[in-house]
């Protein structure tokens, strides 16, 4: 590198000399030139233009190396504007001028012109015709620069450039390389602007060599730029990386094979991988680059050698000056860590320095929502020992500030201001808080906004006393003009129909802009799943008090074939496949094709939903299927259909109702239970089952696999009848409610409660519509179908009613990957219609993990049972994995 830099100054030094003895100047002084007034036509101002005139000749003409005679001095001896050769002579005489221009300025319309002469005073050489164009008035120093360049082709024997070339390129763009330079055909040839415009493809870091030439053509001067092209490289090599790949190292680099060899971005490329490995925490590793020509000087091979050495780890964090928030507080706000057992299963304890800055800005937060109004953090010291990276902390906590006083100002709607009090967060006697600030401000927004004021502002004005440490908050409202919605227009939807997504909206044209309906209208296009992205977005119009939506949408594919398979404690070994289209024809019709072989378990299922029947949001479906499913003692092999429709209210909860008709049997009986006439009723022989249901569902959690807050409540009821065609009566009833609410740090809490009911005729019902209990959705430390009533020979027979709590303490583990750790207790027993209903009790408890992973949910969970019988194992392992549906 240092060998071409002393080349490349050598290069510079030559050019700049032979293009000076190129374009050296006739005389030995400067040329004297005076500038004449100009004739008028036009309808411009005539002393404000010549002035302009005379103004911009003088700066452009001295910046060439000119003499411009003083134009004052000019107007004195030419006494008005000039328009004859001879004249032009006789003044420029008497001025001591060597040349003079002299012409016309012309203005028609938007175009301005130029057509003057320039006139050499001593006859020695013929006048010369100056012409220059431009359009509009404010382009007049772009005109007068075109006639300054051509006076300073014949008055100081410059060269005009007529073309600009590259010579020697080969990979690299001839165009490429001429945006590089300012040197323009048409323009003056000038010795330093070469050389800048050498240094300029110089620094494109594709040449090796650069240099420039000038020759002679008929029309002027062509400068051509001659470059030599770095060599190309063959193939990049890793060396010595062991914990990270080296595909990921290749794709965290811009050096690439194939490419041409810029030894500026290897060297960068030198800190991009050692940056990657700095963020893995090998901060002492070590990243050396070789490049290499073995067989062909024009075809480089580049080595990046690695010494990884070792992990370093954050060893502590500590702070300083906190004398109100303890450093075990600080330290929980902070996503940087220090090393723990956790570390060698995750990235804790790794120092990553813009976490940290912003861990900085967490801290600061934290104070300033405590109340601290002044605090201050200062930036971490960061020190490096042999055990680990050591990080102080300098804190300046200042004053605790108490609110005396919160108010609402401005522009208050009527009979709201104590609504809108009773939302805030922010009280009279508590202790101010940023956050909490933020957040009111967006309650009185987004109560204005409901209200059709979209333009409404909120301006927290804070007033502290440094004496009580007290403050006082006042939101001042500037609500502005109602808004009413204009027209709604729908974009990006190529295959989904208009009616489909308007359908949706709970805002209509003509309503009151209202910020809930336009938020909620998002929610319920996402929900649909046709789209990658949503945006409704409110476009001002000419009136103030209207304001357009425009309906932003970008579809993806809704049509899906999938594959998958898994590990199920309940139904083991199982695959899956599904063919699916969720916006049949672009109208919002699903049809799905499914399939479901276990080791327990068979299900094949044939869907068909209408969302929207006859413009209404009720929807329809019939589903048919062939499940057989397997039971502790048998198997029960089943076929049939279900009609079903379906309303939903609101957001989260939804009503459905459906006839079902099915034929099963009980198939695959063991030895033991061909003794029961419970198993053994309709052994071989189908009955059928006719009835109509119904089922009410509503779920407010935040996640479908990891909520953290929310409930769901449900219930369903079905009512089958010989009456309907089948082959016994059955009335049951099942109700379950759960609820997430988190807890200290990030620990949360389930709570779940599920029950069901049947009746019947005295003619019963077959075994496999009792209520089985056990597995990993139930009581987790037995195998389903093996919790509930016996027989005589210890089988169990299910039950009539049920019972089951289960209770849950989730934490994170892996919150980057969407692990959670969980403990869990369960509680529950099935009865048959003798029993009385929570008699008794099977009790277990179990630690577990689930991951949210790629491939869908994973669950394993060990069930302990606590209250151990004569056949029940101590402990029962539950896992399920894979695709479900």
């Amino acid at each position: 590198m240092v060998g071409r830099k002393k080349v490349g100054g050598v290069v510079y030094l030559f050019v700049f000399f032979v293009l000076a003895l190129q374009t050296a100047w006739a005389q030995g002084e400067q040329p004297k030139v005076g500038i004449l007034p100009f004739v008028m036509h036009g309808q411009q101002d005539v002393v404000k233009t010549q002035k302009s005139l005379d103004e911009v000749f003088s700066r452009l003409g001295t910046r060439e190396g000119m003499k411009v005679i003083d134009p004052q001095e000019v107007q004195k001896a030419a006494g008005g504007p000039v328009s004859s050769e001879a004249q032009a002579k006789s003044i420029g005489s008497s001025l001591g001028a060597d040349y003079v221009v002299f012409g016309s300025f012309n203005q028609i319309g938007n175009t301005i012109s130029i057509d003057a002469s320039l006139v050499d005073v001593s006859g020695r050489k013929s006048a010369v015709v100056l012409v220059a164009e431009e359009k509009g008035a404010e382009n007049l120093a772009s005109a007068v620069g075109k006639i300054v360049q051509q006076v300073g082709v014949h008055v100081l024997s410059k060269a005009l450039i007529a073309e600009v070339k590259v010579r020697g390129n080969d990979r690299i763009e001839a165009d490429a390389i001429k945006r590089e330079v300012k040197t323009k055909k048409g323009e003056l040839l000038k010795p330093e602007q070469v050389s800048e415009d050498i240094r300029a493809i110089y620094k494109m870091g594709f040449f090796e060599k650069v240099d420039a030439e000038v020759s002679d053509s008929p029309a002027g001067k062509v400068l051509t730029f001659i470059v030599q092209e770095n060599p190309i490289i063959q193939e990049v090599k890793v060396t010595g990386n062991k914990k990270i790949k080296e595909k990921d190292i290749l794709a965290a680099i811009v050096t690439k094979s194939y490419a041409i060899l810029q030894r500026n971005v290897v060297s960068d490329d030198v800190q991009k991988i050692l940056k990657l490995y700095q963020q893995k925490g090998y901060f002492n590793a070590e990243i050396t680059s070789n490049i290499e020509f073995p067989k062909d000087p024009h075809k480089a091979i580049v080595t990046f050698t690695i010494d990884e050495k070792n992990k370093v780890y954050i060893k502590s964090i500590e702070f300083t000056g906190n004398k109100r928030l303890s450093s075990r507080k600080l330290r929980g706000v902070m996503q940087t860590k220090v090393k723990s057992i956790l570390s060698l299963i995750t990235e804790r304890g790794i120092l990553q320095k813009d976490i940290l800055d912003t861990d900085i800005d967490r801290i600061t937060a934290y104070y300033h929502d405590e109340g601290y109004m002044d605090a201050k953090v200062s930036l971490p010291e960061i020190s490096l020992e042999k055990d680990g990276f050591h990080i102080a902390i300098s804190v300046e906590e200042g004053d605790r500030y108490k609110l005396t006083e919160v108010t609402l100002t401005g522009d208050l709607l009527e009979n709201y201001e104590k609504k809108l009090s009773k939302k805030l967060e922010l009280k009279a006697n508590n202790y101010f808080s940023r956050e909490k600030l933020r957040h009111d401000m967006e309650v009185i927004k987004g109560a204005y906004m409901v209200e059709g004021y979209a333009r409404v502002e909120v301006e927290p004005r804070v007033k502290r006393d440094t004496e009580t440490h007290t403050a006082q908050v006042a939101f001042n409202i500037e609500m502005k003009e109602k808004v009413r919605i204009g027209r709604i227009f729908v974009t990006g939807n190529v295959k989904t129909r208009d009616n489909v997504i308007r359908r949706e909206l709970l805002i209509y044209e003509g309503d009151l802009f209202n910020s809930l309906k336009i938020n909620d209208s998002t929610s319920r296009l996402k929900k649909l799943d046709y789209f990658e992205t949503v945006d409704i977005v409110p476009v001002d119009t000419a009136q103030k008090d209207v304001m357009d939506l425009n309906i932003k949408v970008k579809e993806k594919q809704t049509g899906s074939i999938s594959v998958g398979a898994g590990y199920s404690s309940m139904d083991g070994l199982f695959a899956t496949g599904q063919v699916q289209q969720k916006n049949l024809n672009g109208k919002g019709e699903d049809i799905t094709l499914k399939a479901y072989v276990g080791q327990y378990a068979q299900r094949y299922i044939a869907s068909y939903t209408e969302p929207w029947i006859f413009g209404t949001p009720f929807s329809a479906g019939v589903d048919v299927y062939n499940w057989i499913r397997g039971y502790q003692d048998f198997f029960k092999d089943s076929y049939g259909f279900k009609i079903r429709a379906g309303y939903p209210f609101g957001q989260f909860s939804a009503l459905s109702v459906y006839y079902g008709w099915e034929r099963a049997k009980i198939d695959n009986l063991d030895y033991a239970a061909s003794f029961d006439p419970n198993f053994t009723t309709n052994l071989d022989n189908y009955q059928v089952k006719s009835g109509f249901g119904a089922s009410f569902e509503r779920n407010t959690t935040d996640h479908p696999f990891l909520p953290t807050k929310g409930t769901y409540t449900g219930a369903s009821v079905e009512y089958d009848s010989k009456m309907l065609g089948g082959d016994y009566d059955l009335f049951k009833q099942e109700y379950h409610y759960g609820v997430y609410y988190p807890l200290f740090w990030k620990f949360v809490a389930h709570e779940r409660v599920t029950t069901g009911f049947e009746t019947t005729d005295s003619a019963g019902f077959p075994i496999y519509d009792r209520f089985f209990l056990g597995g990993i959705d139930t009581l987790r430390g037995w195998m389903y179908g093996q919790v509930g009533p016996r027989d005589n020979y210890g089988l169990v027979t299910g039950g009539e009613k049920y019972l089951v709590t289960n209770t849950e303490l989730l934490f994170p583990l892996m919150e980057k990957y969407g692990i959670r750790g969980l403990i869990f207790f369960d509680a529950g027993n099935t009865w048959d219609e003798t029993a009385k209903y929570a008699s008794s009790f099977r009790e277990d408890i179990g630690p577990g993990v689930r991951w949210n992973s790629p491939f869908g949910p994973i669950r394993v969970e060990i069930g302990y049972v606590l209250d151990r019988e004569a056949g029940d194992k101590p402990f029962q392992f539950q896992f399920s994995a894979g695709a479900f549906f």
